[in-house]
């Protein structure tokens, strides 16, 4: 989904200034999806660049899996299997 306007958050992290240590730092505590809901939520919903990259630094620098995470990929998963299944049915359902 793009945005018309940037929020605040979008701004924030996207300054060149911002460290990107911070997130790798808190996903090595455990403390990165935690901090996501509490304080990127609608960021994370709304920006599919922001969300991949967290995404990828919670598999990359986790100590142990992030069960929370598994459950929202395997979501993510499961829509776009259910998007593909609806949209191959005519072939699929096609009487030779």
């Amino acid at each position: 989904m793009i945005l018309e306007k940037p929020t605040r958050i979008q701004q924030w992290y996207f300054r060149r200034w911002v460290p990107r240590r911070f997130y790798e730092e808190l996903a090595e505590e455990g403390l990165l999806y935690a901090f996501l809901q509490d304080h990127c939520a609608r960021l994370l919903r709304e920006d599919e660049r922001f969300r991949q990259d967290m995404y990828e630094i919670l598999l990359r620098c986790a100590p142990e899996p992030v069960p929370e995470l598994e459950r929202d990929l395997l979501v993510e998963l499961c829509a776009a299997l259910s998007y593909f299944l609806e949209y191959t049915r005519p072939w699929r359902e096609a009487k030779p």
